[in-house]
């Protein structure tokens, strides 16, 4: 948890207060596209969104991968500072380069937090983080409990996006969306309200009360229909069962010969032998061993980058070899964001069995990423939250093992191919032998 804030927050306290959950658009694909340069623009625009949120007195609690979680103890603080950071993006977009700008989502409600020794939970950051997806690229989404507090005290323009169903969360959120003009076009108060509901009929007339001898004719008729409907259901159920397994087959395939491709340095040219890139990735690993870099155990993409185009890190290395190197990390990081995507599809109610891959007797625990792109496990009832950069890297391959395994649409290209520069980097052979031999599924 960051510590450069003004609030008193101490570990094991609840606290009611306005969180506003940021997050960069498009930033896996960004990130495939230019790695180290959209890392270096989301700690510009970190920067700039701790100082505006020192402005308004409030707090950042900690990041999430490609976005902020911020804590205010005032609603009305916290929409004035989404409003200026929205504001400044906007006019960066304008004075910057083509692609030196990042867009951000950010989203705010106001609820029950709750301050752990390493991380902020609850309700509050859950709904915040749910309702900054709704948003537009550019935009701030808030509440039904953010609006209330904030409609008479500063001027706003505001669309009534009505109540959503939001990922996870049990009871519907009504949803307002902030104009960034609000200031500069209104001179006061003013909400679009929702799209009206169409009116619902009123019930028709009850029926005359039937004879006893009708009464048996609609039971029958009944029993009859609901038989229908049953042998109806059934049916559909088995043809999505043999629906979802043909798909999972489709995948699987296609998968596989993905992994027998051989990836190309560079786009464009040929690809190059799995056993020389085996070699190259292993000579690396010992280096970087013997070196003691904390960077390759940590699984730091970013700073493994770095150290590719550090002179000092790579003298002697033959240059081939260092573009082979440059194209399996920037794979590997394709792979890593692909999988933490695929794992927000999965939730506590309904996680993913990874087992392990090695042993007579594999264990299995449950898996799944929330919404600060941290991953979650349930071994033996209880939940542990995990930072990626913490788990061994042989329970990483058993996550992949899994989660392609289960996909019903194969991930691009670049993925597969990360994912067999990964099992090569770290020595893992058991991943690929895995996915190239997968066992039958249980269903």
């Amino acid at each position: 948890m960051e510590s450069n804030t003004p609030l008193q927050l101490k570990p094991g306290q609840r606290a009611l207060a306005a969180i506003v959950f940021t997050d960069v658009v498009s930033f896996s694909a960004l990130m495939q596209r230019d790695e180290v340069g959209t890392l270096r623009r989301l700690e510009r625009d970190f920067a700039t969104m701790r100082a505006m949120c020192a402005q308004h007195e409030g707090a950042v609690l900690k990041t999430t991968g490609d976005g902020l979680l911020l804590y205010f103890s005032s609603a009305v603080q916290a929409v004035a500072c989404a409003l200026a950071l929205q504001r400044h993006f906007a006019e960066q977009k304008k004075t910057l380069p083509e692609g030196e700008a990042l867009t951000h989502r950010l989203g705010i409600h106001l609820g029950d937090v709750f301050i752990g020794e390493q991380d902020v939970m609850g309700d509050g950051v859950n709904i915040a983080a749910r309702i900054q997806s709704e948003a537009e690229p550019g935009g701030i989404c808030i509440s039904q409990t953010v609006y209330d507090v904030v409609k008479n005290k500063l001027t706003l323009h505001v669309t009534n996006l009505g109540p959503r169903e939001l990922k996870n969360i049990t009871q519907s959120i009504p949803i307002y969306r902030l104009l960034l003009e609000a200031q500069t076009l209104e001179s006061g108060h003013r909400i679009d309200p929702p799209a009206p509901e169409p009116a619902t009929a009123a019930p028709p007339p009850a029926p005359a009360k039937p004879t006893s001898w009708k009464k048996q004719v609609a039971l029958a008729v009944g029993l009859a229909v609901l038989g229908v409907i049953i042998t109806k259901l059934a049916s559909r159920a088995i043809h999505a069962q043999k629906r979802d397994e043909a798909q999972i087959a489709a995948a699987q395939t296609a998968i596989g010969a993905m992994l027998e491709e051989e990836p190309p340095a560079e786009p464009g040219k040929p690809g190059l032998p799995r056993q020389r890139i085996g070699r190259v990735l292993a000579e690396w690993r010992a280096e970087l061993l013997r070196d003691r870099v904390r960077a390759y155990e940590e699984m730091n993409f970013p700073a493994l980058a770095n150290r590719l185009n550090d002179p000092r890190a790579t003298t002697g290395v033959d240059p081939a070899d260092l573009l082979i190197r440059r194209s399996s990390l920037a794979r590997m990081a394709a792979m890593r964001n692909w999988m933490l995507a695929a794992l927000a599809a999965y939730s506590k109610e309904r996680p993913l069995a990874v087992r392990e891959l090695t042993g007579t007797a594999p264990k299995e625990i449950r898996v799944y990423a929330g919404p600060d792109r941290r991953i979650y496990t349930l071994e033996g009832g209880a939940v542990r939250q995990r930072d990626l950069s913490t788990l061994k890297p042989a329970l990483v391959g058993a996550v992949l093992v899994a989660v392609l395994r289960d996909t019903r649409t194969p991930p691009p290209r670049d993925v597969v191919q990360g994912v067999a520069a990964f099992a090569q980097f770290y020595g893992l052979p058991e991943v690929l032998e895995n996915l190239r031999a997968p066992k039958p599924r249980a269903r």
